[in-house]
């Protein structure tokens, strides 16, 4: 059977998705070896890659309007042309051995706000693509891939610094951003999906745009207590793999850095193994509304056994400790593909078209701004009681999470929901979360 044009979109989509992911996750390595080969200085290195993170989740909640407003493909299209053009720039200063960090600040910046634009829109996009009964598998390969782009990006980064430099890979990073914006300008988003496009905006429009996304997932109930839950999940989850188990391995295994590749790679195939394969054959199992309380637990428990297995085998095992913790956080990461697949699923489908990027932008902004709070609630934690507790202390948070998650009965009917059923529900059962209000002029 030949495929049809939706899904030849969905294809371009895909592929648009996985190579803008590999690019970023390539060019941020090499901006980084950057900073630390003229500076040497990793606190700085630390500060402009946070700079670089905060523009990109200050941007998904004060810009996810653009999406809902603006035709879809100009949108992303205008992010990866703008990613090209400051990656061009920095790689122009490379190679020209002008370095200057303000410069580099800025692109950081820049490069932060187009990813900040562009990732919730191209998953958004997916309902505009695809029917309602194949939205599920495009959001299983969707996170498939950014697993994949996730975890093969630095190894690619790695291999491509060392004989080549970062310069190189910086002029690399341009290019493949090219090709995205080629494979960008390909895409065909249905015009009959874009409503409320085309209303005019006053100067002071922005404000009652991205006004609008946060009031809408707060008037609808599951979206509410589901953002509720992962900012618990995200405040935990951050801090294990930026904070706490690099800390144990460098403690306790001082030397021994294969320890942390191993543990931190295991999680990364975790998701690629969940997004494959055990969210389609839980759900078939268990159902949705019971996989994602599952998936909670299953990623808390993860964490909670990593520490025990610590404890039990000790700085003088670390072969040991390698095997099981990556054993236990391959489960941890097949657990956090079970919520977010699912959940991306409902709010998906769910939700109107007038507002799903702004809808899928709050939420991503909402996890994401706990994250910094996460780092340094773990780093008290792991001072007193010690690494190897916070860990439990972590994946504690998160079990939790899973027992609040199956009780919910709003969470769970909208969860239970068949996917044919579920298009436009949101707007039926909350139509008060998406009133329009015309913004002063």
């Amino acid at each position: 059977m030949t495929p049809g044009p939706r899904t030849d979109g969905s294809r371009r989509a895909s592929c648009t998705r996985f190579c803008g992911s590999m690019a970023t996750r390539c060019l941020e390595i090499a901006v980084a070896w950057w900073v630390l080969d003229k500076t040497g200085n990793s606190a700085l290195l630390g500060l402009v890659m946070g700079v670089g993170i905060g523009a990109d989740v200050l941007s998904r909640g004060a810009l996810g309007w653009v999406g809902d407003r603006f035709r879809p493909q100009r949108v992303v299209l205008c992010c990866f042309l703008a990613s090209a053009v400051v990656s061009a720039v920095l790689t122009a200063l490379a190679f020209a051995g002008v370095y200057h960090l303000w410069t580099v600040l800025l692109g950081v910046v820049l490069l932060g706000v187009s990813l900040g634009l562009r990732e919730p829109l191209l998953m958004s996009t997916i309902r505009s693509l695809m029917d309602a009964s194949a939205v599920a598998g495009a959001v299983r390969v969707r996170s498939a891939m950014m697993s994949l782009s996730s975890f093969a990006g630095p190894v690619v980064a790695g291999v491509l610094i060392g004989p080549l430099g970062y310069s190189a890979v910086l002029g690399a990073t341009c290019c493949a951003i090219l090709v995205c914006a080629a494979l960008a300008a390909l895409l065909r988003v249905p015009e009959g999906e874009r409503t409320d496009a085309s209303r005019k905006s006053g100067p002071t429009g922005w404000a009652t745009e991205a006004k609008a996304g946060f009031r809408a997932i707060r008037r609808v109930v599951p979206e509410w207590r589901l953002a509720l839950l992962t900012m618990v999940v995200d405040f935990a989850l951050f801090p294990v793999f930026a904070l706490v188990v690099p800390v144990l391995v460098a403690a306790h295994y001082p030397g021994k850095t294969w320890v942390l590749s191993i543990v931190e790679s295991a999680f990364g195939v975790g998701m690629i193994a969940g997004s494959a394969v055990l969210v389609r054959k839980s759900n078939s199992l268990l159902g949705r509304r019971r996989t994602v309380p599952a998936g909670f637990a299953l990623l808390g428990a993860g964490f909670i056994g990593t520490g025990l297995v610590f404890g039990a085998t000790g700085p003088a095992m670390p072969v040991a400790f390698t095997v099981g913790s990556s054993a236990l956080l391959m489960l941890s990461g097949a657990g956090l593909c079970m919520v977010t697949v699912n959940t991306g699923t409902v709010r998906l489908l769910a939700t109107p078209s007038s507002h799903r990027n702004r809808m899928v932008a709050a939420a991503s902004f909402l996890s994401g701004i706990v994250m910094p709070l996460g780092s340094v609630s773990s780093g008290l934690i792991s001072r007193v009681p010690g690494e190897r507790w916070a860990l439990p202390v972590l994946g504690g948070a998160i079990c939790l999470c899973a027992g609040v998650a199956a009780c919910d009965k709003a969470l769970t009917r909208f969860l239970a929901i068949p996917d044919e059923e579920l298009d436009g529900a949101y707007l039926r059962e909350f139509p008060h979360a998406f009133r329009v209000s015309e913004p002063r002029t």
